[in-house]
């Protein structure tokens, strides 16, 4: 059976309200599911409107909740049928639900088989400290399995034969598909790398053994799983970031029926990471949810509740960006779902059905493409915040955009934007040049076009390059031909940039002024950063050329890093330059998020106006709605505008611009025809 491209069960409607429920319970805690009533479960999530459920198997400390044979049961779970019971009742309500399984993850295996863990090359074993990398170490945290290795993956095998053969499976789930860095020491990982010719120990031949090592992973267990359930879904969780040579998640995918896409935003990845993704591995033509969690902060966060607004936020952004939802929560011990977050869920859950209709049959209306920055060699906070920086850009900017690799079709966008450090293979310098000479219009910043050796690939825009100077940070002086605001004060960019040389026939709009000297321990000045001198540098900051923008600093990862308006300012006007002001929601405040997607020849808007603040040392709170009275929505061509679900139409002002309601939260807004104009 092919399932080089596997596709979602075509006889199987993909569910849209999904709790991913998480049981990492530990076999010291005694009493497990004592208060479990599977009616009671059931109809808990049909009322909050959920119409799939993973349900789990068997969990990060090694426990099995089923009577399994092949793996460890639950010492304290007293003979039940947890999973058993949980799926009968389920079914019964005409609720879905795929089984939960872990990987890399399981203590008990780690303890039993020590063989059969991933190893650093110093000999030690590969642990997880923390959920965050970013915080301090956990007293305890999991150890990693080798799924490459061979009796493992027997065990692995075993384990989905026996949920096959015992349950109706809807699907599997196979969580923690991936190795912590460079943890690829292993006897197994060690022969698995010898026969692909992974041996090298840099990042970027790591990356590519773990991309091969998911995909061969998910290739062999797809098969089995299909082969024993052929109306099954299948998905293999890891990371989904993009690399621009089509690595990583792009290869595992082609294995999955369908993506989730796992971004709890009140934890360590914040609000900007889910549409990274979304606008990236959410338009590789599959299925997809965005999964979030009701939790205050993190998984297995007992007792945290998020605000509602936060998450009407997170489910309402992955509708609008064509995906549907999984809210992840995890069953306390005794096996009694709480009450609290399921209210929450389900007055979600219940607007997100409203809007369903909204939504069906809709495409996406695409109009900037952003080749990713991130590469198998790259910092991946580096690259990551690139790239979030742009989306964010263009997101407050009210520009569409998706995140792309170099297997896309790049002629389907107006503009491309490379970021920071894009990489540029020869392939995808010669697509980029059919592009531009088509008449497509580019941006790009800092090392962004140049190959994996640092040389400029795109000979076609003709940049000249010297070596960097170590004067930083440094200050833009905009031109006041190309902005008399921009031009009243020198602003400082706090990142290192490239020395880039103006060439005949590019425009300077931009220069660089270096400060007095660099801060050091001997030679500096006031409190922070040097000042500027006088006259700008013969190295500008930005340039332009027939329909193309150069920046020579990193702006979009200063821009996630600092916040630093000022270069956001100078490109949007770049942008407006090259392709006009944003088709749908020009003028509006950058903190209403306009989401456009058409259906037949209607443009369909989705406007959101939340605002997760810094109000905590460790993360951002989001517990109010913001309104959108008096703003208005100028959307180029069109006519007339009536709000979903009710048909009320929108009125205009002199100026043609739609006046937005006194309403808070989120608007949908169809703009009947507006294709045939």
């Amino acid at each position: 059976m092919d399932v080089s491209t596997l596709t979602w069960p075509a006889e199987t409607r993909f569910p849209t309200r999904q709790v991913h429920l998480d049981f990492h319970t530990s076999p010291f805690i005694p009493g497990v599911a004592s208060e479990f009533d599977p009616e009671d479960f059931a109809r808990t999530m049909e009322d909050a409107r959920v119409d799939s459920v993973t349900v789990f198997a068997r969990c990060h400390h090694g426990m099995c909740y089923y009577p399994s044979k092949v793996a460890t049961v639950h010492p304290h779970l007293g003979g039940r049928d947890l999973l058993g019971e949980m799926i009968e009742a389920l079914h019964r309500r005409g609720i879905r639900c795929p089984v939960y399984t872990t990987v890399a993850w399981d203590e008990d295996v780690a303890r039993r088989h020590p063989e059969w863990r991933m190893m650093h090359q110093d000999g030690t074993f590969a642990r997880s400290s923390n959920a965050d990398p970013t915080r301090k170490a956990h007293p305890g945290g999991w150890h990693y399995n080798d799924f490459t290795h061979p009796e493992y993956q027997d065990f692995l095998e075993a384990h989905t034969r026996e949920l096959c053969e015992r349950y109706d499976v809807d699907g599997i789930f196979y969580d923690i598909v991936f190795y912590p860095p460079n943890a690829h020491h292993s006897a197994a990982s060690l022969d698995f790398r010898r026969k692909r010719g992974f041996q090298a120990n840099d990042c970027d031949t790591f990356q590519r053994f773990q991309s091969a090592a998911q995909a061969e992973f998910a290739s062999k267990f797809a098969r089995i799983l299909r082969g024993l359930s052929p109306a099954a879904s299948v998905f293999f969780n890891s990371n989904f970031d993009l690399y621009i040579d089509g690595i990583g998640g792009r290869a595992r995918a082609a294995n999955c029926s369908h993506v989730e896409i796992e971004s709890l935003p009140s934890g360590f990845w914040g609000y900007f990471h889910f549409p990274r993704l979304a606008r990236g591995a959410g338009r590789w033509s599959k299925p997809w949810l965005g999964m979030t969690g009701r939790f205050q902060k993190m998984w297995g966060d007992f007792g945290g509740i998020k605000p509602q607004p936060a998450l009407e936020f997170e489910c309402f952004r992955s509708q609008a960006l064509g995906g549907a939802n999984s809210i992840g929560d995890q069953l306390p011990p005794r096996g009694k779902l709480d009450a609290a977050a399921y209210k929450l869920i389900g007055a979600v859950y219940t607007q997100c059905e409203e809007a369903e209709p909204f939504y069906s049959e809709s495409v996406p209306v695409e109009q900037v493409g952003v080749l990713t920055a991130n590469h198998a060699d790259a910092n991946p906070d580096s690259s990551g915040r690139s790239d979030e920086g742009v989306i964010q850009m263009l997101e407050e900017s009210h520009y569409d955009a998706t995140l792309l690799d170099e297997h896309e079709d790049l002629q389907r966008f107006s503009l491309l934007i490379l970021p920071d450090e894009t990489v540029v293979s020869p392939r995808l310098a010669e697509r980029l040049k059919a592009f531009y000479e088509a008449g497509g219009k580019l941006i790009l910043s800092h090392k962004a076009g140049r190959d994996r050796n640092g040389v400029f690939a795109l000979d076609f825009l003709k940049l000249s390059f010297t070596p960097e100077s170590d004067l930083f940070p440094t200050y833009w002086r905009t031109r006041p031909e190309f902005c008399a605001s921009l031009s009243q004060s020198d602003r400082v960019v706090y990142n290192q940039g490239s020395n880039i040389v103006p060439g005949e026939s590019q425009q300077v709009l931009v220069d660089r002024v270096l400060p007095y000297f660099r801060r050091t321990d001997l030679t500096f000045s006031s409190h922070f950063q040097t000042p500027p001198v006088k006259e700008p540098c013969a190295n500008p900051a930005v340039i332009a050329g027939d329909r193309w923008v150069y920046f020579a600093d990193p702006i979009f990862r200063e821009y996630r890093e600092v916040g630093n308006i000022a270069v956001r300012d100078v490109w949007r006007l770049c942008m407006e330059r090259l392709i006009g002001p944003p088709a749908f929601g020009h003028q509006l405040p950058t903190t209403i998020l306009v989401y456009p997607r058409r259906r037949a020849n209607d443009l369909l808007l989705t406007l959101l106006h939340y605002v997760p603040l810094r109000k905590s040392l460790e993360l951002d709170v989001l517990e109010e709605r913001m309104s959108f009275a008096d703003e208005r929505l100028l959307v180029r061509g069109a006519s007339s505008a009536v709000l979903f679900p009710s048909g009320e139409a929108l009125p205009k002002d002199a100026a043609g611009a739609f006046i937005l309601p006194s309403r808070k939260g989120r608007l949908l807004v169809t703009l009947p025809g507006y294709f045939n104009s």
